[in-house]
């Protein structure tokens, strides 16, 4: 797999069963249609619970509640090897089983190919 920067990102969908405008996403809000996903780099939840002024994350957090927004993908955890001194990827394979992989900055981050745990040092 190539080098990419992928588990860097937060990805979230729309699933209200209309257009809806998230006004905390992004820079000014975006307008999803039904079903629509957004991406914006970083973790969403601490981005907006770092801020002094709560009301974007308590948008964030009724959108979630609600079954208006599902978030998709947040940023990966990274932990690093004690054995090997390698940053491993916190996830979770296909099969439901949780492991590690190689970072997607390293060419690895792909749950489905069964390559959790392979490689760690």
């Amino acid at each position: 797999m190539p080098n990419t920067s992928t588990d860097l990102y937060t990805t979230v969908k729309n699933v209200s069963g209309a257009e809806r405008v998230f006004g905390f996403l992004g820079t000014h809000g975006k307008r999803l249609a039904n079903n629509e996903t957004y991406t914006q780099p970083g973790d969403l939840v601490t981005k907006l619970g770092s801020k002094r002024a709560q009301r974007q994350f308590k948008a964030l957090e009724s959108a979630l509640v609600n079954g208006d927004l599902s978030i998709i993908k947040s940023p990966s955890v990274y932990i690093l090897s004690e054995t090997g001194g390698v940053t491993r990827e916190l996830g979770m394979a296909s099969t439901k089983e949780l492991g590690t992989t190689a970072p997607s900055w390293t060419g690895g981050g792909d749950y489905t190919e069964g390559d959790l745990n392979a490689n760690d040092a």
